[in-house]
């Protein structure tokens, strides 16, 4: 007979439980030994984890602070430009309107220089013809000098973005004032 058929039930019962007692013994060391590193591992996880939650609770305020300082500062800025471009605009605006009185300025100087030129052109019709030379150099002097006086009274209009009644070389000239 076998050495396992010669033991009582109970006999076998306390072998079968010793066995299975051995290899749970067995199986827990195996599992302490495994988890051995991996505990060490998450306890240096965790102290990780304390000194970055540390350093977030240290840093974050100046940073949020620093963050709201910025959008104010952007907020600002917005403000500005937008405040700049109005001003832009209107520079433009009077600038255009600057353009359009040089430009009726120019057009009554145009005008006064042809009533002049006619009415210099009418006086010397009505004049008896002595010589024509006397006449072309009289017409081309008083031209000249209307010439001259349209021409001044365009640069101070220029220059100074005004437009006035002044005696330039004995005639009046009329001029625009702002």
């Amino acid at each position: 007979m076998s050495p396992v058929s010669k033991l009582s039930f109970d006999d076998q019962a306390f072998f079968l439980l010793a066995f299975i007692a051995c290899t749970m013994s067995v199986a827990f060391t195996s599992l302490v030994i495994t988890a051995v590193p991996t505990l060490h591992a998450m306890g240096r996880a965790a102290t990780a984890f304390s000194r970055l939650a540390d350093t977030a609770g240290e840093e974050l305020p100046s940073t949020m602070a620093a963050i709201r300082l910025s959008s104010l500062e952007i907020s600002d800025l917005t403000l500005e430009l937008s405040e700049l471009s109005q001003e832009v605009s209107d520079g433009i605006t009077k600038s255009a309107q600057a353009v359009k009185a040089a430009e009726a300025g120019i057009r009554q100087i145009g005008s006064l220089a042809r009533e002049r030129t006619i009415s210099i052109i009418q006086e010397r019709a009505d004049l008896p013809i002595i010589s024509p030379q006397p006449v072309v150099s009289g017409a081309a002097k008083m031209t000249s000098q209307a010439v001259v006086r349209v021409t001044k009274t365009f640069v101070n209009l220029i220059s100074r973005g005004e437009f006035s009644t002044e005696d330039v070389d004995g005639g009046s000239v009329d001029r625009l004032e702002s």
